[in-house]
């Protein structure tokens, strides 16, 4: 049986995942990194019997994720995880396309994709337009932890840092590179040096307990401050 957990709600999917370890904590944990994965490798992980005679279970991350348009190697270890009676779990840290899933058969498949009003609030960080960021951040407080919202605020902000350099992220498509220098052109590079300490010295502040104020009350001061 194939468990695949996918999408780019990484945190989701971690716990998803985190949740499927403690399930089968009484089995024996078998854990490979996909990207040094081949399928040599894959196939004597499937196939050899356990030291102890106890049930397993093979969790591989970011199997897929490498490989692109690769059909042929796709289809290679897709057939090899397929033919396995093995209890497998995949988990990609992003949504695999049909035709990786179509590869695979029959899966337990599990999408966790990022709420699209989260990146329309990171979107929303420019110089200005503090009411839109505002009203979308309240929104985003009655479905999402206001934690992740932090993190992802704070990735933002360091990724307008990188492209204002003349750099860029990885593991971004060009497309979505490129609608980050149109959000860094709005801001000079001091300016988002400047928001970035402030979130570091919030995330200092809150972990180290010294601050009076909730990090949702951090980060509509932020927002406002723009």
């Amino acid at each position: 049986m194939i468990t695949l957990i996918h999408g780019d709600d990484i945190d989701a999917s971690r716990q998803a995942l985190n949740t499927f370890k403690k399930e089968a904590k009484s089995k024996e944990l078998r854990q490979l990194d996909g990207r040094s994965v081949d399928a040599t490798m894959l196939t004597q992980t499937l196939e050899s019997g356990s030291l102890f005679g106890k049930e397993y279970v093979v969790i591989i991350e970011n199997l897929f994720g490498k490989l692109g348009k690769k059909i042929k190697i796709i289809e290679s270890l897709s057939t090899i995880l397929r033919k396995s009676n093995s209890q497998i779990i995949l988990w990609e840290n992003k949504e695999l396309s049909a035709t990786v899933i179509k590869s695979l058969g029959k899966v337990d498949g599990k999408l966790f994709k990022t709420p699209i009003i989260l990146f329309q609030f990171l979107d929303s960080i420019v110089p200005g337009r503090k009411s839109n960021a505002l009203i979308l951040f309240q929104k985003l407080e009655t479905t999402q932890p206001v934690e992740i919202v932090f993190m992802m605020l704070f990735r933002r902000i360091r990724q307008l840092l990188i492209v204002i350099s003349g750099s860029s992220p990885e593991g971004l498509q060009p497309w979505q590179t490129s609608r980050l220098r149109t959000q860094a052109k709005m801001f000079s590079q001091e300016k988002l040096l400047d928001l970035y300490r402030t979130l570091l010295d919030i995330e200092y502040s809150i972990k180290s307990g010294a601050s009076p104020f909730t990090l949702g009350s951090h980060i509509r001061q932020f927002l406002i401050s723009l």
